[in-house]
């Protein structure tokens, strides 16, 4: 029997970053109550529509902290499109109740290749120089020998996480005639072998892999996970690929790996701290080695950042909200 929602009762819905927001989704919000999209208020009409929020959206350019939490005290649901969930503070949130909506486990995903696809355009635009060598097209050079770079076939690709991501990658890789290892202490060596790559040690993935491209969700037990020991295993001439968040990788590890040479380039889709390195760029340790050398690409997170995984990610996890805003309705 369907639920019924009683709409005496609405839900008052806070969105973010509304700008570019599928449409669909924010239809679904306002099917619960009333929606406010953060960019169209002035200051004082953004205080109270958080003091009176039971449902706040966030993407990634909001750190949701206990500060934030405390502007709202009728807080009932975070909705976030997202895997990775370091943009919010999770104890302030169990704290006080406040229940996560993200897309981690979320089975379509696997339907869903945009930070798989981005991952091989970032290994393509490093070993073959591609971004550096249109910087010098540009400036009126032809000179195809000085970006001289190597090809996939026949090269180990590491996938530092065997999970969903990693499988996706795993498969693209082979299609490029890669051998593909894997380290993942929630996947067996069968589970792998069907998924088309060999179960190794984390020590013989960075030590034998041309490639380590990293696909573990962030949390405590993956923080700094990617040490200088780790990176100083790898060979020189191997690379190393971060879609996954920032902070596996230790602060300061990977600009110590590229300036002694323990790797010949990274490709970095992360920073730390990105709603700060967003308004103060220039002042990231990585960004100022990325100005003065041609071994390490960023990107701004632009993983998932597709039009048709936003938009399904989005109606997707406005639905799962709308579910969980309605069961509550009904069980009061």
């Amino acid at each position: 029997m369907p639920l019924i929602f009683d709409m005496r009762t609405p839900f008052t819905t806070v969105i973010l970053e509304p700008d570019g927001y599928a449409s669909d989704a924010i239809a679904a919000y306002r099917s619960l109550g009333r929606v406010f999209l953060w960019s169209g208020l002035k200051s004082a009409q953004k205080k109270r529509a958080l003091a009176g929020a039971d449902i706040l959206v966030v993407r990634l350019n909001h750190r949701i902290t206990d500060e934030w939490l405390s502007r709202m005290p009728s807080l009932k649901i975070i909705a976030t499109p997202t895997t990775g969930l370091n943009h919010i503070d999770l104890d302030a949130a169990k704290k006080r109740g406040v229940k996560i909506i993200s897309l981690r486990g979320a089975a379509f995903l696997g339907r869903t290749p945009s930070t798989a696809e981005e991952t091989i355009g970032l290994i393509l635009a490093l070993v073959r120089h591609i971004p550096w060598a249109f910087e010098d097209v540009k400036k009126g050079h032809w000179d195809r020998d000085a970006w001289r770079g190597r090809q996939l076939k026949d090269k180990t690709l590491g996938l530092l996480g065997c999970g969903r991501l990693g499988t996706i990658v795993a498969r693209y890789g082979r299609v490029f005639g890669m051998n593909v290892v894997g380290y993942d202490p929630y996947v067996g060596a069968h589970a792998m072998k069907r998924r088309g790559m060999r179960k190794v040690s984390m020590t013989a993935l960075f030590k034998g892999s041309d490639v380590v491209s990293i696909h573990v969700l962030f949390g405590k037990e993956t923080e700094n996970l990617v040490d200088d020991k780790r990176l100083s295993l790898m060979k020189p001439s191997s690379v190393l690929i971060n879609t996954a968040r920032a902070e596996i990788i230790k602060k300061g590890a990977l600009e110590k790996a590229l300036e002694k040479h323990w790797i010949a380039g990274a490709a970095i889709d992360v920073v730390r701290d990105e709603r700060g390195v967003a308004t103060d760029l220039k002042k990231d340790p990585l960004w100022q080695y990325a100005k003065t050398h041609r071994n390490l690409l960023i990107v701004p997170h632009i993983g998932g950042a597709t039009f048709e995984a936003m938009r399904e990610t989005e109606i997707w996890i406005a639905e799962k909200t709308v579910r969980e805003a309605r069961r509550r309705t009904a069980t009061k």
